[in-house]
């Protein structure tokens, strides 16, 4: 009996000296410089406290609403109070995450993925483009609000009533900013308008001095790279600089320009998309366009 429990013993101690098998450890995947950083979220203010229902009980979670819209960074303020004014309004407190950028990368964004549920372009032509193609749904698209471009420069050396904005190009303004015109639709109207003028040739390429947004064209101006800037009326509240005006394109030059809203063909919650492009239309959502400087019907 004693030999056999000796026995045990030893195979106890044996099998606790036995050294233990590490798995192979997995290396982690690098973070990719191109990926998107999501936007954060425009957060619903508070619910006023009201009776208790299932979603209150302790222990259960009511699933997060969320409506993710992708637009023009030309909208970025008043986007954000419509979404927010929007939110608020609604029992179930939506999160709204804003992706804002140009209409370049929006369309070609959309087309390759399409992870929002409402698409705000200022290209009409990239709508109807995304529409033919059934990247967007052609039901319930909507025109919400319209913009216009002015140019802000350095008023001219010499008082003339008969002097334009395109009499200063080339001649007293060395050096223009403007948005990309491959990327931002402001940028496109303005080389139409160029174009009309002859100067948007190979003599005047040296002149323009181009941005990925309209917002960083007018930043340039600000540090003094640049003469002029091509700019939406919207944006020129936001800019005081001495000795610079602003100065008025006809509508024959460059025609006013149209934010189009439409429901993305995959979106996760197009009822609500849907439902957010109609209050976008609505009368208390047109005090807030006017707020910011847009024009709606």
């Amino acid at each position: 009996m004693k030999r056999f429990l000796w026995s045990m013993v030893l195979v106890v101690l044996c099998a606790g000296a036995l050294p233990l098998t590490a798995q192979t450890p997995i290396p982690a995947k690098p973070v990719d410089p191109h990926q998107a950083i999501p936007a954060q979220p425009v957060e619903p203010a508070a619910p006023a406290p009201g009776p208790a229902s299932d979603t209150n009980v302790p222990g259960t979670t009511a699933p997060q609403v969320t409506l993710a819209i992708i637009a023009d960074s030309s909208l970025r303020q008043v986007l954000q109070e419509l979404a927010q004014s929007w939110a608020d309004s609604k029992e179930t407190n939506p999160q709204v995450p804003l992706t804002l950028t140009n209409a370049g990368t929006i369309r070609a964004k959309v087309e390759a993925a399409s992870i929002w549920d409402v698409v705000i372009s200022a290209d009409i032509q990239d709508v109807k483009e995304m529409t033919r193609k059934g990247v967007l749904m052609a039901d319930g698209q909507r025109s919400l609000a319209r913009n216009t471009l002015a140019i802000y420069g350095r008023k001219a050396l010499v008082k003339d009533d008969e002097l334009e904005w395109f009499d200063l190009v080339g001649t007293e303004w060395k050096k223009v900013a403007m948005g990309n015109p491959e990327f931002v639709s402001s940028a496109r109207v303005a080389q139409r308008a160029l174009q009309k003028h002859s100067l948007a040739d190979a003599d005047h390429k040296s002149i323009y001095v181009y941005a990925p947004t309209e917002a960083s064209a007018l930043n340039i101006v600000e540090r003094d790279q640049a003469d002029a800037v091509f700019v939406y009326q919207t944006d020129l509240g936001t800019v005081n600089l001495p000795g610079f005006e602003a100065l008025p394109i006809s509508s024959d030059d460059a025609p006013p320009i149209f934010y189009t809203a439409a429901v993305s063909r995959l979106a996760k919650n197009p009822e609500m998309a849907h439902a957010f492009i109609d209050y976008c239309t609505s009368d208390p959502a047109k005090e807030i366009w006017k707020k910011y400087g847009f024009e709606t019907n």
